[in-house]
């Protein structure tokens, strides 16, 4: 098996929106991803490529001090491989390459497997944001201090 996490491009949005909706039931969808990709310049976006398929993403925003995890998922067949762990780690090492003070995230409150890989990560409960999702499910706001590491 051949990987690598590279950078995102306009090839990969279809492949990413299909992942988004099998991993979460819904997507941010095609026409955000390329705005993301193409306007914003506080957005970076990476794929995870297991032989030239797309198999996961990771999205940050990094701006000023503060840094947001946009979306992450790893298609479930690649779960509990270590994927997850490689990519979050390049995210947290990119900020801190980048001088920022705080990574921040929100998660389903349901979702147990990435609180606690959040968790092992240093991510730390905030606050909760009520029917954050468009079902109606709350979401929780992690946050991990950067500079606690230094």
């Amino acid at each position: 098996m051949d990987y690598e996490l590279r950078l995102m491009t306009l090839n990969d949005i279809e492949s990413v929106v299909e992942g988004e909706e099998k991993a979460f039931g819904e997507s941010l969808g095609y026409d955000m991803l390329y705005s993301e990709l193409v306007m914003n310049p506080f957005a970076n976006y990476f794929v995870l490529d297991i032989d030239n398929q797309v198999k996961g993403y990771i999205g940050v925003w990094i701006d000023g001090e503060a840094s947001q995890i946009i979306n992450f998922y790893v298609d479930d067949e690649f779960q509990n491989q270590g994927f997850g762990s490689m990519m979050l780690e390049f995210v947290i090492e990119l900020c801190k390459m980048s001088n920022l003070n705080v990574l921040s995230l929100e998660v389903r409150e349901s979702n147990e497997k990435a609180i606690k890989l959040y968790e092992k990560y240093g991510f730390v409960f905030s606050h909760k944001r009520k029917n954050y999702y468009s079902n109606g499910e709350d979401a929780l706001l992690l946050i991990k201090n950067l500079k606690d590491e230094e």
